[in-house]
């Protein structure tokens, strides 16, 4: 009896975690598919079949679009997920979330296995149990992973994370010599490895996985003799599935392995050198204090030390790491280790203003707040060994913090609800986000609410362009859907204008060069429009949009009087379609000419 009861304690833990896990987040259930979503998941050809596997092993991440993406990552496992995801839910929405809710509740249980190991050594029983589980409730419901729970799009920071702490906990276990028999000790040996490789196909960032293992090893068993004979096996099969992944990058990549171009080129490598020390900051302070930090939020860049955010920034991050070294240091053995699972996986995300006009993101701490479970973890088991009572006391502080934790992680989930309701939260914490007012004028224009949309996307153009570095390729998105909006509404002149200055950007962009001769034809300037209709013939890809050409060619040849080049643009347009009712009707109009057979 007394052993059955203990084992229901042992599981009232990891019951409870899962409980605070779809405490907070059972309303995603209901959410939908939300930005990149449609992209990734919706508008991905690879994900509908298991046949695809291959291709996707073997090409980019963006490797299912036709053209437009640059070759910079390799996550070949997050849409072999996809792909079953698919085969169980199809595009219902609600089972892709599900699928999140889980993955965080299994890493919540995950991360108190593992606090619950890590404290254990340094006291027992209620000693070891109830840090290990407070610091698991604070990585369950901490406010900066609604990101990663909400969003579909995320599936790789829940996953990747999964393989890393599993890995972790079996190299950890295996150090502290827990592994019992031969077989257990000979997977411990393998599987984190096997975890490891498939960590680093899911994201890059996984790479730091070796680097905590190394600084468990050094905590427990000393760093003198780290790569001695007898430790160093433990490395090499790490080392082993490095390389293989290192190939297999390099050869779906074709060697392209950073950006042929950066978003904010303006920087000078001493001012990324600042925003990257800001944005280091601006993680460190989210993950003690999560408030704040909403969603795509545009880069206001550190241009000088002079700025207060440089040197503010400058001094919080060297109070972090003295801190270590100074206070955490005393408290557990383990500090090294904390820092690094804190720290680590953020370092790779410093270089996202070059690739992202959103910088700073609430995911990229997925992984770092399973070190702060850590920190708070061993912080109370000392606490504990210290005082009973004020280790009561503080236990009860940190439980007590997790209600105001959870309820923030509600309301920073809720943005994710669907397109319109993220782009509204990251507006009205910026309200100069003319990316957010963008992409809000095309959920209106979804809705047929044609003028509020045309105001909102000229405000967004004029927002971009009054900037001292604008972003060029925004504005090439807000020209399109404003053409597509005055086109819709019936404003020729304005459509016209729009076009030719996205063509001063694009010029050999094919429909906007057929849309801009179609207004010109329709003006009665028939020279100007053949002009137009041959550079989209030149540049079209498209069987359709070339017929198109070639026939309002023909008919701007035959308004002009010339038969000749009529019926040649008329049996060009042919070639695209043979057999063409409306063509052959043409043709057989041009004087002179008879029925086409």
């Amino acid at each position: 009896m007394k052993r059955c009861s203990g084992k229901y304690r042992a599981a009232l833990a990891p019951l409870l975690l899962v409980l605070a896990v779809f405490a907070v987040y059972y309303t995603a259930l209901g959410y939908g598919f939300v930005y990149d979503d449609s992209e990734l998941i919706l508008s991905n050809r690879w994900i509908t079949s298991f046949s695809n596997i291959p291709e996707a092993f073997s090409t980019h991440t963006f490797g299912f679009k036709d053209e437009g993406y640059q070759a910079i990552s390799y996550r070949p496992m997050l849409f072999v997920i996809y792909m079953a995801e698919y085969a169980l839910f199809g595009f219902s929405a609600w089972g892709w979330h599900l699928v999140n809710v889980l993955m965080h509740s299994v890493n919540s249980v995950l991360v108190f296995l593992i606090l619950k190991h890590l404290a254990g050594s340094e006291g027992k029983g209620y000693a070891s149990t109830m840090p290990a589980f407070a610091g698991a409730l604070i990585f369950a419901v901490h406010p900066t992973n609604a990101e990663s729970v909400s969003w579909l799009a995320t599936m790789a920071e829940l996953t990747f994370t999964f393989l890393c702490l599993a890995a972790f906990y079996l190299e950890a276990r295996s150090v502290d010599g827990k592994t019992r028999s031969s077989a257990e000790r000979g997977a411990s040996r393998i599987v984190p490895a096997l975890f490891f490789l498939s960590a680093l196909l899911l994201k890059e960032t996984a790479i730091v996985l070796p680097l905590i293992v190394l600084a468990y090893d050094a905590a427990r068993k000393g760093s003198s003799g780290l790569f001695s004979r007898g430790r160093l096996p433990r490395y090499l099969p790490y080392a082993g599935a490095a390389v293989l992944y290192g190939f297999m990058r390099v050869l779906a990549l074709k060697g392209e392995l950073t950006p042929g171009r950066t978003l904010h080129e303006f920087l000078s490598p001493y001012e990324f050198g600042l925003n990257a020390v800001w944005l280091l900051a601006r993680y460190l302070k989210a993950l003690v204090f999560p408030v704040g930090e909403p969603p795509l939020q545009l880069m206001d860049p550190v241009l000088s030390l002079v700025d207060p955010r440089a040197f503010i920034s400058i001094i919080a991050v060297a109070a972090v790491f003295l801190a270590f070294a100074l206070v955490f240091r005393r408290i557990t053995r383990l500090w090294l280790l904390i820092l690094v699972v804190m720290v680590l996986p953020i370092l790779p995300t410093l270089y996202s203003p070059a690739i992202s006009r959103f910088p700073y993101a609430d995911r990229y701490l997925y992984f770092s707040t399973a070190g702060l479970a850590m920190l708070a973890a061993l912080v109370l088991a000392w606490s504990l060994r210290q005082s009973r009572g004020w280790g009561n006391l503080a236990l009860a502080a940190v439980l007590v913090a997790a209600l105001p934790f959870a309820a923030l992680a509600r309301e920073k989930s809720s943005a994710w609800v669907s397109d319109l309701t993220l782009w509204e939260a990251a507006l009205a914490s910026q309200p100069g986000n003319y990316v957010a007012i963008h992409s809000i004028a095309a959920e209106r224009l979804k809705e047929g609410r044609l003028a509020e949309s045309i105001s909102s996307l000229e405000r967004a153009l004029n927002m971009n362009l009054a900037n001292a570095h604008p972003d060029e390729s925004m504005v090439i998105l807000t020209r399109q859907a404003l053409t597509k909006a005055y086109l819709k509404a019936g404003l020729t002149g304005k459509a016209e204008a729009a076009i030719e200055a996205y063509l001063e950007i694009m010029p050999e962009d094919a429909p906007y060069l057929y849309n801009l001769a179609l207004i010109k034809q329709g003006k009665g300037l028939c020279g100007d429009a053949l002009e137009l209709y041959g550079r989209a013939a030149l540049f079209s890809r498209e069987g359709e949009l070339s017929r198109m050409v070639y026939f309002n060619m023909g008919e701007c040849y035959q308004a002009l009087g010339k038969m000749e080049e009529a019926l040649g643009s008329y049996r060009e347009a042919l070639k695209y379609a043979p057999g063409d009712a409306l063509v052959l009707g043409r043709m057989g109009a041009v004087p002179g000419q008879g029925a086409p057979e």
